[in-house]
């Protein structure tokens, strides 16, 4: 019995052994396992949070490249690349370079280094020891890592020493734009993260820069082109001889100069009711001006000295008006003067000056010869019927300065005469504005005597006695 009992305890304790080396066998294994799932779980969260860093990385580098090539002028691309680069990298010195037009030279245009800028200074692409030249010239990224006090390199003058250098090249399809650069004075801080985020902003750079430059060349091109037209429109309203304005130019402008005098004449007469007489330094008066027997000039001393005759001729109304005022070639030797915010008591007292200085000087031909001339000269005032300022129309008030100068050419030339309202008409009594511009232009001498309008006249020896000064 004892030795059965001994056997049975034996055999008991070899099963409690292989139970207990059983559970510690499946207790490493479920803690190999834990260990297991618990590194697999650590790693996937390491890589789920480089993915999201990844992913988030790469959607602000979307935004940023979006608001990069946004930009159509150099420099606000050149300060978002670099507050870019500034907030995503370290980088105590950045720059760009552009190459130039003819291959030859890198132009560093943009540079910070701690805040402050970077002088502007070449580089030969050729250089043999400019990593910005070499860069250039590979095409390809560079990384550098310098010890301190290295000697064989080149540095920008009046900056730092840099210990860790990185260049991408700034590409376009096949063209080469230059280099971008960034540096730290700090030791192996560009790795790949950073190498990758530093093509990614030169990518969006250098497509934005090539923006800007298209943009850069449109705007030259539309300038040129708004220049060309504004030279064509300018010739389309300049007499080519003489350089005054033609009648395309009165067209343009002179309505802007009658809706200013109708609105003074309506301002005063609400303010007094059209019961006083207006006085008004608002009128436009139209003087008509031929040049008396202009022909006789061309036909004995040829067209060239005519011209001379008729260039002399501008100057001799420039010295009478002012610039604001119109002096308009209207055809061959007849000029259009427009004198702006004038008043119409003054306007005989113009004509005859603008007689005078014709007359009183002689005009210079070719081969020192001189000959005398004089002038015709025929005016009326806009509005014309001032308590009616609508009556007649501007067209029509250089109609009545016309008809004033062939009444003059009528007398015998070199005089003025100029036609006005009649100073006491009765403004009820007046016909209708077609039967009173048709009255005028057909009878003037009959539409003075009767009341409608006066005939001014200066220095005229005759006019068939039609007329009473």
């Amino acid at each position: 019995m004892s030795a059965k009992a001994k056997e049975n305890r034996r055999l008991q304790e070899a099963q409690n052994r292989a139970t207990a080396m059983q559970v510690k066998h499946d207790n490493e294994r479920h803690r190999a396992d834990a260990e297991y799932h618990r590194q697999i779980a650590k790693t996937e969260a390491a890589r789920a949070a480089s993915l999201q860093e990844s992913s988030n990385t790469l959607e602000t580098l979307g935004l940023i490249g979006r608001e990069i090539t946004a930009n159509l002028k150099e420099e606000e691309v050149f300060k978002a690349l670099h507050r870019h680069v500034d907030e995503l990298l370290d980088a105590t010195s950045f720059g760009i370079s552009l190459i130039s037009p003819d291959g030859e030279t890198l132009q560093f245009v943009f540079g910070i280094e701690n805040g402050k800028p970077i002088s502007s200074f070449a580089t030969a692409i050729d250089h043999p020891i400019s990593s910005f030249a070499r860069c250039a010239r590979e095409r390809q990224e560079i990384v550098l890592e310098r010890e301190p006090g290295a000697t064989g390199r080149f540095i920008i003058p009046g900056t730092m020493e840099t210990l860790s250098l990185l260049y991408t090249p700034l590409i376009v399809g096949e063209r080469l734009l230059g280099v971008m650069s960034i540096q730290s004075t700090r030791a192996h801080v560009y790795g790949e993260r950073e190498r990758s985020i530093l093509r990614t902003l030169a990518a969006y750079g250098a497509i934005a820069l090539d923006n800007a430059s298209a943009y850069k060349q449109l705007e030259a091109t539309v300038h040129a082109l708004r220049e060309t037209q504004n030279q064509l429109e300018e010739v389309s309203i300049t007499d080519p001889l003489t350089g005054l304005r033609n009648r395309r130019f009165l067209l343009q402008n002179i309505e802007a100069d009658v809706a200013r005098a109708i609105r003074a004449y309506e301002n005063q007469l609400e303010a007094e009711h059209a019961n006083s007489h207006i006085n008004n330094d608002e009128d436009l008066v139209f003087f008509m001006v031929d040049l008396d027997h202009f022909k006789s000039v061309n036909d004995t001393y040829g067209h060239a000295c005519g011209d001379m005759v008729l260039i002399q001729m501008r100057d001799r109304l420039q010295s009478v008006f002012r610039e604001s005022d119109y002096l308009i070639r209207w055809g061959g030797e007849e000029f259009l003067v427009v004198a702006r915010s004038c008043n119409r008591k003054d306007a005989g007292i113009v004509a005859e000056r603008i007689r005078q200085v014709v007359a009183s000087c002689s005009f210079k031909l070719l081969d020192d010869l001189e000959i005398s001339r004089t002038c015709s000269v025929g005016y009326a005032s806009f509005p014309f019927i001032p308590k009616q300022p609508h009556l007649i129309t501007w067209a029509q008030v250089i109609n009545f300065a016309d008809q004033g100068l062939y009444m003059v050419k009528k007398s015998g030339r070199n005089a003025c005469i100029g036609v006005a309202q009649a100073p006491h008409v009765q403004l009820e009594l007046l016909p209708q504005s077609d039967d009173f511009y048709n009255r005028i232009m057909r009878h003037p001498q009959q539409a003075a005597q009767s009341g409608l309008i006066q005939i001014i006249t200066h220095n005229v020896r005759d006019l068939n006695d039609a007329i009473s000064n």
